[in-house]
């Protein structure tokens, strides 16, 4: 499912580079370092936020909290650059904008799907569907990882285009460790069609996400919005570039979906330039959800 962009069928997934020649950036203290976050990271950064605010002010927004499976509760930059202890100066944002996108689905969408994945001791399983660029830089989703407790483990499958395997190649599976709490494993073929969700992948998936998706451009989408209307336990988060286009694919979900519609607080942080339209863009612009559920009190 997802996009046919030409450059994209130059990308090898079984050609790999390291989590720090990912981000591409020479200044090193402008990478977060190759780690898991602790409890200790954020004490620091709220120590920081609290050193340098306003003292009389006793307002505790901005103070990371974690929620009640331990995952960081962010909602913006500032919070994701004072955890990873990056200067403000650090563009990092620019590429962590599809692992910080993936966080926040799971942390903000995701309190069901991990809290039955938690009950059941198994992995946490998401399908994410329409990869095409993210493959240059896998091992950039560390960072997914490394900011969820290590005791949140996540089975994570990306579901690429048949032409995106070298054709030298037989396997059209590609199975990574990234951290002790991440597997990824990279699967070619169409969602829906030549992939079976409930067989094929490891199993039915607790979240399927697309990002940038754009459900009315590519015929290939309809599978996946026919599965998740006929699944409504497992919950689809998407992201579009602009709120044009959001709201035009999130009515596929019914109106719910459509209400559902907001922008995505770890958006790409430069903004891309438009031909067609007077509108604000960017990647991962903005979010919208089918199925979003709620824990019973």
């Amino acid at each position: 499912s997802g996009g046919g962009s030409l450059s994209s069928k130059d990308v090898n997934p079984f050609h790999r580079v390291s989590y720090l020649d990912g981000f591409a950036l020479k200044n090193t203290t402008w990478i977060p370092e190759e780690r898991h976050v602790t409890k200790d990271d954020i004490d620091r950064a709220n120590a920081t936020y609290r050193e340098g605010g306003d003292a009389s002010n006793n307002n505790n927004v901005e103070l990371i909290q974690t929620d009640e499976h331990g995952l960081p509760i962010l909602t913006s930059w500032e919070h994701y650059y004072r955890l990873r202890s990056l200067p403000p100066s650090s563009p990092v944002g620019l590429l962590a904008t599809f692992p910080l996108t993936l966080y926040y689905a799971i942390q903000h969408y995701g309190i069901v799907p991990v809290t039955v994945a938690q009950m059941l001791e198994r992995p946490l399983r998401i399908h994410v569907v329409g990869i095409e660029k993210e493959l240059n830089f896998v091992d950039l989703f560390k960072e997914l990882g490394f900011l969820m407790p290590e005791n949140v483990a996540i089975d994570m499958t990306w579901i690429v285009r048949e032409d995106m395997f070298p054709e030298n190649r037989d396997e059209r599976h590609l199975s990574l460790q990234l951290t002790s709490n991440l597997r990824l494993s990279i699967v070619a073929g169409t969602y829906g069609e030549s992939l079976n969700p409930d067989f094929d992948l490891g199993g039915p998936p607790d979240m399927i996400i697309g990002m940038n998706a754009g459900l009315f451009a590519y015929e290939s989408w309809r599978h996946v919005i026919s599965y998740l209307h006929h699944n409504k336990n497992i919950v689809g988060v998407f992201t579009d570039y602009n709120e044009h286009s959001g709201m035009n694919c999130a009515s596929l979900g019914g109106w719910k979906s459509a209400n559902s519609l907001k922008m995505n607080p770890f958006r790409q942080m430069r903004a891309m330039p438009v031909y067609c339209m007077n509108l604000p863009q960017f990647s991962n612009g903005f979010f919208y959800v089918f199925n979003e559920q709620e824990l019973d009190e």
